[in-house]
């Protein structure tokens, strides 16, 4: 059974991180299908497959941004869509908080860790996918990048600048880039074997 019996509803939706990713999902499709008309409408040259990747990549980006810089404002509005009634939460802007010094084998919680992986093991296979000519090295590169950039935002937005988040992800990213690259090379030594 996935979750417990006595797990409510709103305790799922708005207390772990599936329930977030249900409440920010509809943003993620409404962006990825406008991204999707666009693209399709536009470019006729490149392959079916590379313009669905694109789209699942944009899809993925904006899932991924919104639920590290713009989960207090999704999670609000949900609140008073549901209830319809505010709640009560206050949004939160410039907390000015910073953290330069690598420490995520003492103090960080396992969960964190893991999430911070998790979170950008999507990326090292997706983003290849996506884009044509992409090399290992340009895939770990883009990660670190979006990660750097995501992290550089998150003080604004009342969250912290996090170097051990900075490293976990783009760790995701690597380990997803490294099998993926892998594996395609592994495919075309059997493809071209045969």
């Amino acid at each position: 059974m996935l979750f417990p019996n006595h797990m409510p509803f709103q305790y799922f939706l708005f207390d772990t991180y599936p329930g977030y990713f249900l409440q920010i999902l509809p943003f993620a499709v409404f962006v990825g299908l406008t991204y999707a008309m666009l693209k399709f409408r536009r470019d006729r040259k490149t392959p079916l497959r590379r313009k669905l990747c694109s789209v699942l990549f944009v899809c993925y980006l904006t899932e991924l941004i919104c639920l590290v810089l713009a989960l207090d404002l999704v999670w609000n509005l949900w609140y008073r869509i549901l209830y319809r009634r505010p709640s009560g939460e206050t949004i939160r802007f410039f907390s000015g908080a910073f953290n330069f010094v690598p420490d995520f084998f003492r103090h960080m919680r396992r969960n964190e860790t893991i999430g911070n992986i998790l979170a950008f093991l999507p990326f090292g296979v997706l983003y290849p996918l996506s884009k044509d000519g992409v090399t290992w090295k340009r895939t770990i590169s883009a990660g670190f990048l979006c990660s750097a950039g995501i992290e550089i935002l998150q003080p604004i937005v009342g969250r912290a600048f996090d170097v051990n988040d900075l490293i976990l992800n783009t760790s995701g990213a690597l380990i997803s880039a490294s099998v993926f690259y892998a594996l395609s090379g592994f495919l075309k030594k059997i493809a071209s074997a045969s």
